[in-house]
């Protein structure tokens, strides 16, 4: 199939900093507002906003109060023609302590699909007993942003071996714009080592962060791929059956 500059469907976004004054995104209501038209005329028609929740940080109850009054504030100006639909989610943050919380409320949509992020530059702890009992739950991580840890960049091994054990991953549009990271999103991609495009906006001047973007970058059937599995998510279905093939980091790149 030939490489297009643009997709020939809708888009899913399920990874986005919009909210209005929640957390290093949208600062106000104006700006999250011009970010959801912006999204609209990009061919976004899905957006999942998901805020950072550090659960060391801040109690859960807090965290979902302060959600949803963005959240109703953000809809009380929603417009359907010029917006995308929404569903609220949450990027919570690594930690143990998570599997002591009813996950479903951070869930995008309070399905099954969490947009899990990780530390970027240590491997975190007890991982796989954390993602088995997440599992147990009825909880399917999606590890945000990938293509950031320096520990999946170095030894791919490790994302694999997540994404055998139950994992999902998630790439950012932008990384393929950047050298040092573009042939591990890629190869990613391909191996089904990760899975999802998101644009992780968090400000209109992110140009190559935007969604759109993707045809660009790789061929087109690989970016349709990637919204089949953030529609399964949006929609809170089964996922597109697939295989993960491995990936190792070589002296001049990665197969």
């Amino acid at each position: 199939m030939a490489r297009s500059d643009q997709f020939a469907c809708t888009l899913t976004d399920l990874h986005t900093h919009i909210l209005p004054g929640i957390d290093d995104g949208a600062a106000n209501l104006e700006q999250a507002l011009q970010l959801l038209c912006l999204q609209k005329s990009k061919g976004v028609e899905r957006v999942a906003l998901t805020p950072h929740f550090y659960p060391l940080r801040e109690d859960l109850e807090h965290f979902l109060m302060r959600r949803q009054r963005a959240y109703e504030l953000l809809q009380n100006h929603w417009d359907a023609d010029t917006m995308p639909q929404l569903q609220l989610g949450a990027e919570a943050h690594y930690s143990p302590k998570l599997v002591e919380l009813d996950l479903h409320r951070l869930a995008i949509g309070q399905g099954k699909y969490l947009l899990l992020e990780l530390s970027d530059m240590t491997y975190p702890t007890h991982i796989y007993r954390v993602l088995e009992m997440m599992l147990e739950q009825g909880i399917r991580p999606v590890l945000a942003h990938v293509e950031r840890c320096a520990y999946f960049r170095e030894e791919p091994e490790h994302l694999v071996r997540l994404v055998e054990a139950g994992a999902l991953g998630q790439l950012s549009v932008g990384a393929f714009a950047k050298k040092n990271k573009q042939k591990f999103a890629k190869i990613c991609l391909e191996r089904n080592a990760a899975h999802i495009l998101a644009s992780d906006i968090h400000m209109a001047q992110e140009e190559r962060a935007w969604l759109n973007n993707a045809p660009k970058y790789m061929r087109e059937e690989a970016a349709m791929r990637a919204e089949m599995f953030a529609r399964a998510i949006w929609d809170n279905s089964e996922l597109p059956a697939f295989k993960v093939s491995p990936v190792k980091k070589k002296l001049f790149g990665y197969g």
